[in-house]
């Protein structure tokens, strides 16, 4: 499934919709040329990584919650959700938390 031209949050989003697991998009990711940080997770959350697009346009984090679930959320900005940037659902557009949140086949 990696195809190494996942560039926009709008490729991201398409996959995260229809159904992917966490090794094959962070390995999707990789191929794309996006760069990864750690993420700063909390005890509901889990730890996980911010994933930024080449040119900076959108980024997606990945966590892994510590019941072994993992998720994605993809944003508009290359920060992971800094301030300023807005989560967005699978239309790409803002939110809410229930919208932006998209559950990782294990």
């Amino acid at each position: 499934m990696p195809s190494g031209n996942i560039l926009t949050a709008r490729d991201v989003l398409n996959l995260v919709v229809k159904g992917i697991d966490k090794t094959t998009l962070e390995i999707d990711r990789t191929a794309s040329g996006w760069t990864s940080t750690l993420a700063q997770g909390g005890s509901k959350s889990g730890q996980g990584n911010i994933w930024t697009s080449p040119g900076y346009q959108c980024s997606i984090r990945i966590m892994s919650k510590p019941d072994g679930s993992c998720y994605a959320r993809v944003y508009n900005g290359p920060g992971g959700g800094a301030p300023g940037e807005q989560a967005l659902n699978a239309f790409g557009k803002p939110g809410t938390r229930g919208e932006t949140h998209f559950s990782l086949l294990p």
